[in-house]
C-alpha cells in the first residue's frame, strides 16, 4: 500500500487573485454533464464541468460540487447519483442546471421508461453513468464526490456540449467528427 500523501503548503505564500485564477481556468474546454439525483422523490440535476474518470478497475468517476448545494446534500444523504453527458442539443437543460438559486427539477427532461438505473437518466444524453457514492472529500467550498459506476450506457452517436471561455460551445462540423488515435489503453492517464 502506498504511503499517505502529505500536502506541504507555505503559509507565507499568497493565493492568486480570484479573477486571475478564473481567467486562466476559463481557457480549459470541458465537457458538460448533468449530475442527477433525487430531491423530495423528484428527479433533480445540476450542471457541472468538473467531472473526470478516476479509474477503470473498479470503474470510478469524480464530480466536484459546491458543498452547500442541494445536490451535494441529497447525494450524500442517498449515497447515489448519476452523471448524464450532455449533447449539443441540450443547451437549455445545461442552462437550467447551472442557474444559481433555482429549483432544478428534471421531469420534462428525464427518460421515464428507463427504470434500469437508480439515478434519473436524461433523455437524449450521449451517455449516462449510474453511481454509488464511495467517498466525499471537502476542499475549500466544494465537495469532491467519488462514485463507483454500477451501470453505464452510451447512445453511440451525437456531438458533445462543451464549455469554454465562460460560454457553452459545440465542436461544429468537422470532417469525420473524430480525430484519429493510436491509443489502445482503457485509461488515458495510465
Amino acid at each position: 500500500m502506498p504511503p499517505a500523501l502529505k500536502l506541504i503548503t507555505d503559509p507565507r505564500r499568497e493565493a492568486v487573485p480570484i479573477s486571475d485564477f478564473a481567467d486562466a481556468m476559463s481557457t480549459l474546454a470541458s465537457g458538460v454533464v448533468l449530475v442527477t439525483g433525487w430531491v423530495d422523490d423528484r428527479p433533480w440535476g445540476m450542471t457541472v464541468t468538473a467531472f473526470a474518470s478516476v479509474s477503470t478497475e473498479p470503474p470510478t468517476i469524480l464530480v466536484s460540487l459546491g458543498s452547500a448545494t442541494r445536490s451535494t446534500l441529497a447525494i450524500t444523504a442517498t449515497r447515489s447519483f448519476g452523471v448524464s453527458i450532455l449533447a449539443e442539443e441540450q443547451l437549455a437543460l445545461a442552462r437550467l442546471g447551472s442557474e444559481p438559486g433555482t429549483a432544478k427539477f428534471l421531469e420534462p427532461f428525464v427518460d421515464p421508461s428507463d427504470g434500469s438505473n437508480a439515478s434519473p437518466v436524461v433523455a437524449g444524453a450521449l451517455a449516462h453513468l449510474d453511481c454509488e457514492l464511495s467517498d466525499a472529500v471537502e476542499v475549500a467550498d466544494h465537495t469532491i464526490l467519488f462514485g463507483r459506476v454500477h451501470a453505464a450506457q452510451a447512445s453511440g452517436s451525437g456531438t458533445p456540449l462543451l464549455y469554454h471561455s465562460r460560454a457553452y460551445r459545440t465542436l461544429g462540423d468537422r470532417a469525420g467528427g473524430r480525430l484519429p488515435t493510436e491509443r489502445t489503453l482503457t485509461c488515458l492517464s495510465c
